[in-house]
């Protein structure tokens, strides 16, 4: 499955849904991490029926203004496709629901939950929007076999029957889980749509280092102890924590808010830094 940006990229380029860019990947189960938009444009001119040039004839235009002219696209486009995005007004009866106070500066790559249980645990859930990850599952496909499919128009229009499962991505979240004065439980997990996939569980004694983004914190952070890899714990063990998150309003619900709110988010992030760009050069 593509990153949000890849997404983006080939939904502007042929100017079709991200509905309908959804179906090709899910037909095509493409792996890629690409966050470029450049390669893209062409192969959806391809799928367009048209011819890529490589300049088009105009008049005289500076390339101050020629880069401004096409961020004023980019802004439209983005305008556009934001009417298609979920509205995170929706979104916080799921926060409040799980009993969780969102944090979320303006301008800011980053979003954090936080709650205290009944009994005074002190919980912490942070990610960064635009972190999101592509799917790394086994796929026989790659990105040449992915581009050939736009070369056909009914690739879009038939499709084959979907997996309603279908994700395009994934976001690393990390959950601190304090009780003060006996340390700090850090979680390493991945947030889903419906799934809160947990992928390390590491206990520091000392609160402060776990919680501290300082450079010091983060050396000693490094020789800690980690344990192994999540999955290869005993079933009944993975069981017993997922029971504990899901106890303390941890589950696939608040990942399935973590991914819709994480698209809202860098997509106002992205809009903001285009006008800023935008501002900059006609100044």
């Amino acid at each position: 499955m593509a990153s949000r940006m890849f997404l983006r990229a080939v939904t502007r380029a042929a100017k079709v849904s991200r509905a309908e860019i959804g179906n090709v990947l899910r037909q095509q189960a493409m792996v890629s991490p690409v966050r470029a938009f450049s390669a893209v444009p062409a192969v959806a001119a391809k799928h367009a029926g048209g011819k890529v040039s490589k300049k088009e004839k105009r008049g005289p235009i500076s390339p101050r203004d020629e880069l401004v002219s096409i961020l004023n696209e980019e802004l439209s486009f983005e305008a556009t496709q934001a009417k298609e995005e979920e509205s995170a007004s929706g979104l916080m009866e799921i926060v409040d629901a799980h009993g969780f106070e969102l944090v979320d500066l303006p301008d800011v790559d980053n979003v954090t939950l936080k709650k205290t249980t009944d009994d005074g645990t002190e919980i912490l859930v942070k990610f960064v929007p635009s972190d999101v990850n592509s799917y790394t599952g086994e796929s026989p496909y790659g990105e040449e076999e992915f581009s050939e499919g736009f070369e056909n128009e009914k690739d879009l229009e038939e499709g084959e029957v979907l997996d309603e499962d279908f994700n395009e991505g994934y976001l690393p979240t990390k959950i601190y889980i304090t009780k003060p004065g006996k340390g700090t439980v850090v979680i390493d997990a991945n947030s889903e749509p419906d799934n809160l996939a947990i992928e390390q569980v590491t206990f520091f004694k000392d609160s402060a280092i776990a919680l501290s983004d300082d450079a010091l914190a983060e050396q000693t952070r490094k020789s800690v102890y980690w344990g192994p890899p999540f999955q290869n714990l005993d079933h009944r063990l993975q069981d017993a924590y997922y029971g504990y998150l899901e106890s303390v309003g941890l589950d696939g619900e608040l990942g399935e808010f973590i991914c819709s709110y994480s698209k809202v988010k860098e997509s106002l992030l992205y809009r903001k830094s285009l006008e800023d760009v935008k501002s900059f050069f006609e100044s």
